[in-house]
C-alpha cells in the first residue's frame, strides 16, 4: 500500500495493517509455526509497510517465515534477512510440494514433488446469477498437477480463471464478516 501512496495514488488507509490484523487471527487461531509465502511480500521498494512488518514481525519473532521470492520482492536480502526471513529463488520444496511464485506450464513433469502450488495471477472466478447480476471472488484453483493460491489481502485485483472439467475450483466469500471457502460444482 505504501508503495501505491508514495506514487501519489489514492487508496483507503489501514488496507496493510487490516491484513496483517487478520494474519494474527489466524496464527492465533491454528497455533501456526510456519509461513511459507509464495512472492510479493511487499510492493516495491522502502516504505510504511516495511515498518508495520517490523512491528508485526517483533510480536510474531517465533513463527517461522519462508518466502519465494516473486517479481515484486525487489528488496535486498539484507532487509529479508533482518526479518529473519528465509529466502528461497525460484522454488521450495517442502514435504514432497512444490512451491514456488508463478504457476508451471501446463505440461510440466513433477520430478522429485508430488505436487504444486504458486501464487502470483491472483485468481479469481465470476459467478453470474439469473437476473444478470455478477460477482467476482477471489478462488484457489486446483487441477490434476498444482493449485494456484488467491492473494492474501484486501488491494489486490484478480485473474479470472476458466476452468475446465476436471479443474476444482473454491471461492472465498464473506458471510456476517468472516471468511467462508465454498467449492465451486460446475464450470464458471
Amino acid at each position: 500500500m505504501g508503495h501505491f501512496r508514495n506514487a501519489g495514488i489514492a487508496i483507503p488507509g489501514g488496507l496493510a495493517e487490516a491484513d496483517l490484523i487478520t494474519l494474527d487471527r489466524i496464527i492465533k487461531e491454528t497455533d501456526v509455526a510456519e509461513i511459507l509465502i509464495l512472492g510479493d511480500l511487499f510492493h516495491s521498494g522502502v516504505n510504511y509497510d516495511l515498518r508495520l512488518f517490523d512491528s508485526w514481525r517483533d510480536v510474531h519473532h517465533a513463527v517461522d517465515v519462508s518466502l519465494v521470492k516473486g517479481n515484486h520482492d525487489i528488496l535486498s536480502d539484507e532487509i529479508y534477512s533482518n526479518f529473519d526471513i528465509k529466502l528461497h529463488r525460484k522454488y521450495f520444496l517442502w514435504n514432497r510440494f512444490l512451491m514456488t511464485h508463478k504457476p508451471m506450464d501446463e505440461d510440466i513433469q513433477l520430478a522429485g514433488c508430488d505436487y504444486i502450488f504458486s501464487g502470483h495471477v491472483h485468481p479469481g472466478v465470476k459467478l453470474e446469477g439469473k437476473g444478470r447480476q455478477s460477482v467476482s471472488l477471489p478462488c484457489y484453483y486446483f487441477n490434476d498437477k498444482q493449485c494456484i493460491l488467491p492473494a492474501f489481502g484486501e488491494f489486490t485485483g484478480k485473474h479470472i480463471v476458466r476452468p475446465n472439467g476436471r479443474d476444482r475450483v473454491y471461492v472465498i466469500a464473506k458471510s456476517e464478516k468472516e471468511p467462508v471457502v465454498v467449492k465451486v460444482d460446475k464450470n464458471v
